[in-house]
């Protein structure tokens, strides 16, 4: 299923509901069949539109559902429940020149989950926005967002991008992940505490 009908942007949602709604009116006014046949079409299309994108996931909305998985299992400090959405080995690029491969193990067994438990961390993430979505090519997407940890009422937020990537059994994995100060963006890396080596 193409992009763009099962993960259409909300103003297609829009235009298509008030072509309809003006249609309907100016059909109710006019008594004309053309304005009757005009509303009908568009609001079968606005539900044609409406079916695809609730039976299709897009691999964007894929990728965003999986990372909002894995934040809930840090947030339960689950390394297991973390790791089922992680490819058998994840590039992760924090301050430092060079990324690091980290398995998936080493990711369950890295420091970053005793800090967690140490400092009661609390994580939270939002702004998965359209506009940070890149698709690298058919088996790849990457997507950009905010996060934050918070504990003893301090706060360290990030801007995170994750590559994820359709695995040989068609689901989607998380490949990559690089975090960066959230108003430099790009432009000025941050570690994550204990989750390189």
């Amino acid at each position: 299923m193409p992009d763009y009908l099962s993960d259409p942007p909300a103003s297609w949602y829009w235009v298509l509901g008030l072509v309809a709604v003006v249609g309907g009116l100016t059909w109710f006014h006019r008594r004309q069949r053309l304005w009757l046949y005009v509303t009908l079409v568009v609001g079968a299309l606005l539900l044609l539109l409406f079916a695809a994108d609730r039976l299709w996931e897009s691999p964007r909305e894929q990728a965003v559902q999986r990372m909002k998985l894995i934040i809930a299992a840090v947030q339960q400090r689950q390394p297991d429940g973390c790791v089922q959405h992680v490819a058998e080995q994840i590039e992760y690029q924090g301050e430092h020149a060079q990324s690091v491969i980290l398995t998936r193990e080493q990711l369950r067994q890295a420091p970053f989950w005793q800090l967690l438990r140490h400092y009661d961390v609390r994580v939270t993430a939002w702004d998965f926005a359209r506009e940070d979505v890149r698709r690298l090519d058919p088996d790849n997407v990457e997507i950009g967002f905010l996060a934050k940890g918070e504990a003893e009422g301090k706060q360290v937020p990030f801007y995170v991008r994750a590559t994820f990537t359709r695995q040989p059994d068609q689901s989607w994995k998380l490949t990559r992940l690089a975090s960066f100060d959230p108003l430099k963006r790009q432009n000025e890396r941050r570690t994550i505490p204990g989750l390189s080596r």
